[in-house]
């Protein structure tokens, strides 16, 4: 604001000054101006070209006028006042062919500021926009000292992102290839000078980018750490345990030749501060390029702030909580949250199965209601209706007083349940509903099932993680129910990965692969895919944030913007066959 009152000033004063001048003069005054101007008498021709936009704003020539104004400026030193002229000229004249001269001088005046990335893109707007040969080459020459000495390997690459296709690409990469390749970073000068190599066979420096791809393949491997937050000892050792498995597993099968792989392994205690703790040391003292873990959500909280400040990778393999993956640009999370599942689930039978009638048989507290009312909220946004809700306590020995109560309201009944005499008659009578949706484990699944069969309630079964069970979803088929479900421990027969696991799993450890073992897994697999091309923390999230599709042994990987995975398999149980419908 204060660049902008400091122009009007300008403006003002200038304007005050300035003479009129009459028609008859005009061509004599510009002349004048523009004798001044090459004679570098810069006050005396800023002076003449006011007072000749002031006399003749309905000229042809006005913008000219405007621009020469801007130049004086700059060669008077007056770099702010120029630049706000240059900027203010674009927006006034976008089509005028002085706008490559605009962003050429908007170059200059950011690389004598010290802004050189923004000096980098000034140039390249003004080659790609320019008219003339001329101001190529100029606008070339500006910008190759730029990226020789003054952008960061980050800027470079950034720049080498946004031109792949431009005429200014080949110098972009060439010299983000060079650059990467003295600091040693042999990955990146790889990408980008064979990036080069395939797209710009004829470019000016095509002999030096074989040479340096020659050094950059036999440049020797690089060791890459990866620190990884677990619980060891305490309240969740056998967690922590299973999680390290995993990562272990993973990092002796996977083959790689392009780096070594170290691990930083911390033990959390599984408490709140010791993982914020040993993440700093991590980080600060260990140098490692991502982390692992923590296990639990409330761990991840306090290890993600630091994770992000510090601009390392974090991807909490297990840690379900909603919002975690928000927390930062560098925070990712392998389990969706129970809303994101809730929301799944809902949009599939409203959309996909044209459901519109539900009950509903949901915890009091817990994880498992947290699912139960993000798939209420969602029915209820999409139209659908929820006829009834029955909540039970932790603990419940016995549902049926609770389903009763469902078929009450199915039967259109709103007293209690009918007297003991009745019940018998009370059982027999069939009622319909879409989708029943049941949260809970698996041992409760068995007695509300076996509740729904006597009680003739006749619905779609619909659940989450208790459902996931081969033993529940033969209980389903035996009562003779469809069941649409989703979970991260179905069987998957058509996952391969996963049965390979689970056989490497029991022969190095003697026991059955379970899913915390399969998330660690599956984390350090998807690094070392990564660090096969890069190895920096920014360059680690930003192919994170790329990810989609990556099969892993507990199911597919694809981060959303927020670094949250989106992979929400869905299963359906019908004519007795489970087939996953998304």
């Amino acid at each position: 604001m204060t660049g902008w009152l400091l122009v009007t000033f300008f403006w003002f004063c200038s304007a005050s000054w300035s003479q009129v001048i009459n028609p008859g003069e005009l061509e004599e005054k510009l002349r004048e101006a523009e004798k001044s101007y090459s004679g570098k008498d810069y006050f005396k021709a800023e002076d003449i070209f006011f007072s000749l936009s002031e006399s003749f704003p309905t000229d042809s020539r006005f913008s000219y006028f405007q621009l020469m104004i801007a130049k004086c400026e700059y060669h008077l030193k007056n770099y702010t006042l120029a630049q706000e002229r240059f900027r203010e000229f674009i927006r006034q004249f976008p089509r005028s062919r002085f706008i490559p001269t605009c962003y050429f001088m908007l170059g200059n005046i950011a690389y004598l500021q010290g802004r050189s990335f923004e000096s980098s893109q000034n140039f390249i707007y003004a080659f790609q926009l320019a008219r003339t040969e001329k101001l190529k080459t100029l606008t070339r020459r500006s910008l190759e000292p730029l990226l020789e000495k003054w952008l960061s390997e980050r800027e470079l690459e950034e720049l080498s992102r946004t031109n792949k296709d431009k005429k200014l690409a080949p110098p972009i990469f060439f010299w983000s290839g060079k650059r990467n390749l003295e600091r040693k970073n042999y990955a990146e000068a790889f990408e980008a000078l064979n990036y080069y190599r395939d797209n710009f066979p004829d470019g000016e420096n095509i002999q030096e980018v074989y040479l340096l791809l020659q050094e950059a393949s036999i440049s020797p491997t690089k060791t890459v750490k990866v620190g990884v937050l677990v619980p060891l000892t305490g309240d969740f050792s056998v967690y922590g345990t299973s999680l390290l498995n995993g990562i272990k597993l993973a990092l002796s099968s996977y083959p790689s030749a392009k780096r070594t792989v170290e691990l930083e392994v911390k033990d959390t205690r599984g408490d709140f501060v010791e993982a914020v703790q040993v993440c700093r040391e991590l980080i600060e003292e260990d140098d490692v390029v991502c982390v692992i873990g923590p296990l639990r959500s409330e761990s991840v909280t306090g290890a993600a702030v630091v994770a992000e400040y510090s601009e390392i990778p974090l991807i909490t393999p297990t840690a379900s909580k909603r919002g975690l993956a928000s927390l930062g640009d560098f925070v990712f999370q392998l389990s969706p949250s129970p809303q994101s599942k809730g929301r799944s689930l809902a949009e599939f039978v409203m959309q996909n199965q044209n459901f519109q009638d539900f009950v509903m048989l949901i915890p009091e507290e817990g994880q498992n209601k947290t699912e139960a009312l993000s798939f209420k909220e969602t029915v209820e946004e999409l139209g659908g209706k929820i006829v009834a809700v029955e909540h039970y306590p932790a603990g419940t020995q016995n549902f049926s007083p609770h389903l009763r109560e469902i078929k009450n309201v199915l039967l259109g009944f709103y007293s209690s349940s009918p007297p003991q005499e009745e019940s018998s008659f009370f059982d027999q009578i069939p009622v319909w509903v879409d989708g029943f949706f049941i949260s809970a484990d698996q041992r409760e699944m068995y007695d509300i099932l076996s509740h729904i069969a006597n009680l003739n309630i006749y619905a779609t079964v619909i659940g989450t993680q208790g459902c996931g069970s081969q033993q529940v979803v033969e209980f389903v088929q035996n009562i003779d129910r469809e069941m649409i479900f989703t979970s991260d421990a179905f069987p998957q027969s058509n996952n391969p990965q996963r049965q390979q696991l689970s056989e490497l799993y029991l022969d190095r450890y003697k026991k059955e692969l379970d899913l915390v073992s399969m998330r660690g897994y599956d984390s350090m697999v998807l690094l070392l895919s990564i660090f096969e091309n890069v190895a920096s923390p920014e360059k680690v999230k930003d192919a994170l944030l790329r990810t989609f599709d990556f099969k892993g042994a507990s199911g597919e990987i694809h981060f959303d913007p927020q670094g949250e995975n989106l992979y929400i398999p869905i299963y359906k149980l019908e004519n007795g066959w489970v087939r996953r419908v998304r």
